[in-house]
């Protein structure tokens, strides 16, 4: 179960080599922490030998808390992507970034652009950090939700598990590590 209250790194590093250096058996790079504005990045491309003569780069490594971003960051990623990616991981809540994280768990993206497309889509799910089976949905459902109302004195006969698998079954619901993800869509 997630602790919501627990601040996550959002952190995206990259590290961007020159190709041309990289071919001729010298690795010539430097880590940028995104977002990064262009100014900046012109400074660490011209620190790494990009010029005239020596015009592409590329990225070969990355460091990002979330695992599942980092999967979609690939060598030749749209830096203008990626800067765009940072900046709206940093503005994401701590509950919006392990809804991220639990909908990357049964769902990839295979780029940058499909990432940034499920972030707009966030809304469209629902997180339940302390569901994590069909009993504990069932119990969430009849209390929480106030779906059904079970008098108290046949609430121990009650069968929450079998309640909340035919939620499950009936809906859109996956069990990730972070809790239980409602898909809207």
């Amino acid at each position: 179960m997630s602790d919501l209250s627990a601040k996550k790194v959002r952190d995206v590093k990259i590290y961007i080599t020159n190709l041309g250096k990289y071919v001729e058996g010298y690795l010539i790079g430097k880590w940028v922490q995104l977002p990064i504005d262009e100014d900046d990045l012109e400074k660490v491309l011209e620190a790494i030998g990009i010029d005239d003569y020596y015009e592409e780069f590329f990225i070969s490594d990355y460091e990002t808390e979330i695992v599942s971003v980092g999967n979609s960051i690939g060598e030749y990623s749209s830096l203008v992507e990626l800067n765009t990616l940072a900046e709206r991981l940093e503005s994401l809540c701590q509950y919006d970034t392990d809804k991220l994280e639990a909908v990357l768990e049964y769902t990839s993206c295979g780029s940058i652009t499909e990432l940034l497309e499920l972030i707009d889509e966030l809304d469209d799910f629902d997180l339940l950090p302390d569901v994590d089976d069909d009993e504990a949905l069932g119990y969430y459902y009849a209390d929480e939700c106030c779906c059904i109302d079970i008098p108290e004195h046949i609430r121990s006969y009650f069968d929450f598990e079998s309640y909340g698998r035919d939620i499950r079954l009936e809906s859109n619901i996956i069990y990730t590590t972070y809790g239980c993800v409602i898909d809207n869509r």
